[in-house]
């Protein structure tokens, strides 16, 4: 892929990781956060386009939802947790997947401890933020729901497109999709 297509893809990816968090914005009063979709989109492109996708994708366009959306002080640990959210997604698939593997099998184990490392980093980071563990603990579990949705949404996006005809050709070089195997 060209530099121009791939600067080109990776600010698209931003722009959609940014709409997807925004758009739908589920508030979460005790730590006054949010629940989003975000995720669905950070970790499809982590898989389908690599690490480096993944992490800029992933940070930018989630550090901008919340500096647009009125959570200014979530803006840094947003970046860092959601472009290693992005980054680890990526480089798992790219360590999980040597065509001994599934495919579907390898984005899977990839997509998992990603979203488990964004309900673990966000923890810390509320604990950091608020001083307090017992309400950094109020944010496992819609953290967890959002990775967790995040993780099913992305692998049937995952899924749904990897059979469309001539769909590489419009994403570029991307190990998820050069894999002709049939589903599992």
């Amino acid at each position: 892929m060209t530099k121009s297509k791939t600067i080109a893809l990776y600010a698209l990816m931003t722009a959609l990781v940014a709409v997807a968090t925004y758009a739908i914005k589920i508030p979460m009063v005790a730590t006054e956060g949010y629940l989003n979709l975000g995720d669905t989109v950070l970790l499809f492109c982590g898989v389908a386009f690599g690490p480096v996708a993944g992490a800029i994708a992933g940070g930018l366009g989630s550090a901008l939802a919340d500096l647009v959306g009125g959570y200014a002080h979530w803006v840094l640990p947003t970046l860092l947790i959601k472009g290693a959210e992005g980054a680890l997604a990526g480089l798992l698939f790219l360590l999980f997947y040597r065509g001994k593997v599934n495919r579907f099998l390898a984005s899977s184990l990839a997509m998992t401890p990603a979203a488990l490392w964004m309900v673990v980093g966000y923890f810390f980071a509320s604990w950091l933020m608020k001083g307090s563990a017992a309400v950094a603990w109020t944010s496992v579990p819609g953290n967890a729901v959002q990775g967790a949705v995040g993780v099913v949404a992305a692998f049937l996006f995952l899924w749904n497109t990897a059979h469309i005809k001539r769909f590489s050709s419009v994403v570029g070089h991307s190990r998820f999709y050069e894999d002709k195997d049939p589903r599992p």
